[in-house]
């Protein structure tokens, strides 16, 4: 059964994405057909954002911005897994971004997971992110 109040948002990652919501329990929506609807009825945001060279968010993830600024993330807690791009090279930016989203009311839950990282451990971090979502 899935769990409508936790939403996972991908990218290009859509296998990753499919997997952690299977573990949550969760529905899963590519950003490129994401709504502003579907970002005020989720309780939780499980994010796979996309950084391109120079730490630009893809084209995609700078639309879902928008989106994310035009509606109160006020009660949202948003787990953010960094599904391309690096810990050493776009950390800084994941920092700004989900800065950005903390401006707008989301609760970041957990470290943030980077998928090209060494210890990367997609079971370890949903555990350690779900129960906070």
């Amino acid at each position: 059964m899935k769990h409508e109040s936790i939403v996972v948002v991908y990218d290009s990652c859509q296998a990753i994405a499919e997997e952690i919501a299977d573990k949550l329990g969760a529905e899963t929506v590519s950003v490129q057909s994401m709504n502003i609807r579907q970002i005020e009825n989720s309780q939780s945001l499980v994010l796979a954002v996309e950084f391109q060279d120079g730490g630009n968010l893809s084209p995609h993830w700078q639309y879902a911005c928008q989106m994310f600024r035009g509606t109160s993330l006020n009660g949202k807690n948003l787990a953010v897994m960094v599904a391309l791009g690096n810990r050493h090279e776009n950390g800084i930016y994941a920092d700004a971004f989900c800065h950005e989203l903390r401006e707008n009311g989301a609760h970041i839950v957990g470290d943030y997971l980077y998928a090209d990282s060494p210890k990367f451990n997609l079971n370890n971090w949903i555990c350690a992110i779900s129960p906070n979502l």
